[in-house]
């Protein structure tokens, strides 16, 4: 049986960034909670201690929530850690995190704070905090080995990313995408030394798009897929999905999946001509702006 918790109240609470000596401390938090939002790529808590927006909330001197906002290469944050003990609800965490969240991210010229809030407890709360839908994304998977025909190309060449890549796929990467879903060169290079397969496509000798993904046992996932918005529409999305597909069906994936917004048609007519067939799992992303009228 649980033990019974009082509930904490916003009084009951202090709010100070985390510090280096917190982490034993956030990792048991983390470890034991049952409302757990941990969205950090290839990124762990660790990085970001000292990070002004990486803030913790105390109840005597105990450590009780956690919310970490965090940019990346643009003026769009994201709300990438909010965990919390049993006894605090997530209003009161989120009604003393935010305001020195927000204020902090302020302070680095961020314009947005976003959050892909996969968990119900989270998604229900954030409007009452002056959050609003930006967009919903779906989980897609294919589960067998479909193979449109592919049309012939010439000039078109496949190779694996090189971290001297790193300039151009960053670049590739903010043409392609609006500025909330962009990737800093860092994070490039982290997903560079993560992901399974991580490949680019060049025409004529010149880099026109990218693709990476990762594979766990039968299970494999496309992290992203990008083609310059020039050469969009000509095919070169079509070759470098089927790369990815090939090569983790190859590893002995079974199913692979991806995720997409679901007003991207030109993506979700690219995957369903793959056979990829939603998964089930939709999530709403949310903003705020920061900007003060």
């Amino acid at each position: 049986m649980r033990p019974a918790f009082t509930p904490l109240r916003r009084a009951d609470l202090t709010v100070r960034p985390a510090r280096d000596n917190d982490l034993p401390a956030l990792r048991r938090l983390v470890e034991t909670s049952a409302r757990v939002h941990l969205h950090l790529d290839w990124w762990t808590l660790e990085d970001w201690i000292g990070n002004p927006a990486c803030l913790i909330a105390e109840a005597d001197q105990r450590i009780v929530g956690l919310g970490m906002g965090v940019r990346d290469a643009s003026e769009v944050a994201w709300l990438r850690a909010v965990v919390m003990e049993d006894g605090l609800s997530v209003n009161v965490l989120l009604d003393v995190l935010l305001p020195s969240m927000l204020a902090a991210l302020r302070l680095q010229g961020i314009r947005q704070l976003a959050c892909m809030a996969w968990a119900n407890w989270l998604s229900d709360r954030l409007p009452e905090h002056n959050f609003s839908p930006m967009t919903r994304v779906v989980t897609l998977a294919q589960n067998d080995a479909t193979f449109p025909p592919r049309k012939s190309m010439n000039g078109i060449l496949l190779r694996e990313a090189e971290p001297t890549d790193l300039d151009t796929i960053t670049a590739l990467d903010h043409a392609a995408f609006g500025t909330e879903w962009w990737y800093s060169g860092t994070t490039f290079f982290r997903a560079m030394h993560d992901q399974t397969r991580f490949i680019v496509v060049e025409r004529n000798g010149l880099p026109v798009g990218y693709g990476f993904g990762h594979a766990f046992g039968a299970q494999a996932h496309i992290t992203r897929l990008a083609v310059h918005p020039e050469q969009q529409g000509q095919g070169i999305g079509t070759r470098l999905l089927g790369a990815l597909i090939m090569h983790f069906r190859a590893q002995g994936a079974e199913t692979i999946t991806l995720n997409t917004q679901m007003d991207n048609e030109d993506a979700l007519r690219l995957y369903r001509h793959f056979g990829f067939t939603s998964a089930g799992d939709v999530v709403t992303v949310w903003r705020t702006s920061l900007v003060i009228p």
